[in-house]
């Protein structure tokens, strides 16, 4: 079952220059109930805002908070069937700059404290309209109920909005905590393939199954 949130949309206030992370967070209101709220830029979400969580685009001030997620991720589970993040400090300076840069990233916060805990992205759509949503979560707030609903969330506003006719992800098929949230949606495993995004210490490919999960509109809403 999914956790899908009534949203509610306001466009960006035109006065608002989206640089800081304290004036980005000025966005926020008290949110209660099963309602989301979404600012949007240029007809692409960005900021949401539950009664949990905060969904926002990154900015370069999220550096100390990409290292720790970035860290967690180099030793977690998925360390071997992902692309190699950095974890150094300089090496997150640069990749949360990147983030900032795209308006596909977007940071996953812990109300009240606004901690990241996560990244969405909204990676890129095929030519029969399916999205391909990417996600990484950090490992402590994973095997809860917080992933399932930003996820639900990204999903929900992607078929409202984007209008596309799926949504997709392709995950490692045995890292059960990458893929539980996502089944939680109610994507079901759709393909599988043999895929390597890392070497071992000789060079050569670590190669991994990994599975192809999809819900369609129809699915996600049912008459």
């Amino acid at each position: 079952m999914n956790t899908v949130k009534k949203i509610e949309l306001e466009a960006l206030p035109q006065d608002f220059s989206p640089h800081t992370l304290p004036e980005i967070l000025k966005l926020a209101k008290k949110i209660k109930g099963d309602a989301a709220l979404v600012y949007e830029c240029l007809n692409k979400p960005f900021f949401m805002e539950t009664d949990r969580l905060i969904i926002r685009r990154f900015t370069v001030e999220d550096a100390e908070a990409v290292y720790e997620l970035s860290n967690d991720r180099m030793n977690s589970s998925m360390k071997n069937f992902d692309h190699q993040w950095p974890t150094d400090m300089e090496g997150c300076k640069g990749a949360a700059a990147y983030f900032a840069s795209e308006d596909i990233y977007y940071a996953v916060c812990l109300k009240p404290s606004m901690k990241l805990i996560g990244l969405i992205a909204y990676n890129s759509v095929d030519d029969i309209g399916v999205l391909d949503l990417g996600h990484v979560w950090h490992t402590v707030y994973q095997n809860n109920d917080l992933d399932a609903e930003a996820l639900s969330l990204m999903t929900q506003y992607a078929f409202e909005k984007l209008g596309v006719n799926g949504v997709c992800a392709k995950n490692p098929l045995d890292c059960e905590e990458q893929i539980a949230p996502l089944k939680a949606l109610g994507m079901e495993i759709t393909d599988t393939f043999t895929g390597s995004l890392v070497n071992d210490e000789k060079g050569n490919p670590i190669e991994f199954t990994g599975c192809v999960m999809l819900i369609t509109r129809k699915q996600w809403f049912p008459r």
